[in-house]
């Protein structure tokens, strides 16, 4: 090694290093605070404090209760934690955390297996943390995605470690855990079995599909007899449900989502693949067969999922995983260039310093306030002083901090209604309608003026003007619970009476 590639060495490990302390210092900021970091994170506490409760996840949708359409490893395992430090979003933010470490740990001895270095696994490591803001800043969110990728990640290492039933099985085991908790397991599911399939003789090949697929197709079976069909209902036939609705996703994918930002690393995956691939021709041990299968299945998994409606920044990580592992072994083949492929290694070292800068970001884009505890804390303190039950829409957990009762999430509402089943659509619409129009709520608070009920809502409802210092989720859609509708037959308020509410005034802070 000489002493340009050492100082390159060097500054690109300091470069990772960073990448992984920025990520610590983000996350371990923000993990403790009070109220939604995601629109839909409030409603992971809500389904914790069902489980706790002794309720089922998957009974028959209404305007009191819809589940979100996701396997229920990761809520199950949010609960036993909850059941020791209490219901709230710690809980579900420490097994996302810890699931997020367990990726960056898994993307390292991944790698170092493979190349044997450990400054290799480094940078697979702190590239896998530097994509921390373009998959929507996930990796500390109560959400399922990195209990899934973990699991994912797990089954693959087994697989390299070992050709044997036992090691298969154990992979298996850890495909089945990822369907469990998030369905679009399937995809790097089969490209896994491809490999194993293609590559492992005799009854070995069978161990992991067969594992895999009796965890899945059992559980699937148990929990549909035991729910009355609602469990199938929610995790098989509403995601088909969603369809392919974000056409601009075909092209935007790869010109947006991987785009300019990680354009360095597929670079440099394709270098590595390459090489792969003519070493495998020369009869070398090679693992082109199960990177690039995989890469298909990583890749195409959140290809797809960006695809299906609703898909958000979050389902980028099997891509962004990939892509670490992809560039650590690159990394790997930099450092093995000798004589007149030196040149071109030392161009890899220049690539990968590109890529690692094109990942630095601001840590307080996505760091709540102080100002943000307070207008959350103002808003509470909002819904506490109004008469009767509330309902939110888009922030079902809201109500239940102000001691009122909780209502149905509208964005699992939409997911359910998308399953395009005529008797589920038939009951739950009018279901809600009649809510409305029986004035079941003293007040409705609504993000935005489209939605979907918004007519119901208008013919017995009035406008009682914007709530302010109302808060917004740092993540996802950026909407505020501001718009206040109060019954019609509630006596209306004479002109120039000031609210008798509590209000914050709205942050004058960046969002």
């Amino acid at each position: 090694m000489n002493r340009l590639e050492t100082v390159a060495r060097v500054l690109l490990g300091a470069a990772c290093a960073y990448l992984l302390v920025l990520l610590a210092y983000t996350t371990l900021s923000r993990i403790r605070f009070p109220y939604e970091l995601e629109w839909l994170e409030g409603w992971t506490v809500e389904s914790v404090r069902r489980v706790l409760a002794g309720k089922s996840l998957f009974v028959a949708p209404s305007v009191e209760w819809i589940p979100y359409p996701y396997t229920p490893l990761y809520t199950y395992s949010s609960a036993a934690l909850a059941s020791l430090i209490g219901v709230g979003f710690l809980a579900p933010r420490l097994v996302s955390l810890a699931s997020a470490v367990g990726c960056l740990g898994l993307t390292f001895l991944l790698v170092r297996r493979e190349t044997g270095s450990a400054f290799c696994g480094l940078a697979g490591a702190g590239f896998l943390a530097g994509t921390y803001p373009l998959s929507g800043a996930w990796f500390d969110i109560g959400r399922v995605d990195n209990l899934f990728l973990f699991f994912l990640l797990a089954a693959f290492l087994l697989v390299r470690s070992g050709d044997s039933i036992r090691h298969s099985a154990l992979a298996g085991v850890m495909m089945g855990l990822a369907y469990l908790t998030k369905q679009t397991a399937l995809l790097p599911l089969a490209s896994l079995t491809l490999y194993v399939m293609f590559e492992q003789s005799g009854w070995r090949r069978f161990a992991l599909p067969a594992v895999s697929g009796t965890i899945i197709a059992g559980t699937t079976l148990f929990f549909s007899l035991l729910t009355g069909g609602w469990y199938f209902f929610y995790t098989v036939r509403v995601p088909n449900g969603h369809g392919l609705g974000q056409e601009a996703m075909l092209a935007g994918f790869w010109r947006d989502d991987i785009g300019w930002t990680l354009a360095p690393a597929v670079a440099m995956g394709l270098v590595h693949l390459s090489r792969a691939l003519r070493d495998a021709w020369g009869g070398r041990a090679s693992g082109f067969v199960f990177y690039s299968t995989l890469t298909v299945g990583m890749l195409g998994a959140s290809w797809i999922s960006r695809l299906h409606g609703g898909g958000w920044l979050n389902v980028l990580q099997p891509a962004h995983a990939m892509l670490a592992i992809l560039f650590g072994l690159a990394l790997h083949d930099a450092g093995t260039a000798r004589g007149r492929w030196q040149p071109a290694g030392l161009a890899l070292y220049a690539v990968a310093a590109l890529q690692l800068r094109l990942l630095a970001y601001d840590p307080a884009r996505h760091i709540p306030t102080p100002q943000d505890v307070r207008d959350g804390d103002a808003f509470v303190a909002a819904l506490r002083a109004l008469p009767g039950e509330v309902y939110t829409p888009m922030h079902g957990y809201l109500p239940i901090l102000a001691g009122k009762v909780g209502f149905a999430h509208d964005g699992y509402l939409l997911t359910t209604l998308q399953s395009g089943i005529p008797s589920v659509i038939e009951t739950l619409v009018p279901a809600f309608q009649e809510a409305f129009a029986r004035e079941r709520f003293s007040a409705v608070v609504i993000d935005y003026e489209d939605y979907r009920f918004i007519e119901t809502l208008r013919a017995h409802y009035r406008y009682a003007g914007p709530l302010p210092g109302s808060f917004r989720p740092r993540v996802g859609p950026r909407g505020a619970p501001q718009r206040l509708y109060l019954r019609r037959t509630a006596p209306a308020a004479s002109a120039g009476d000031a609210p008798s509410i509590p209000f914050a005034r709205p942050s004058s802070m960046r969002r």
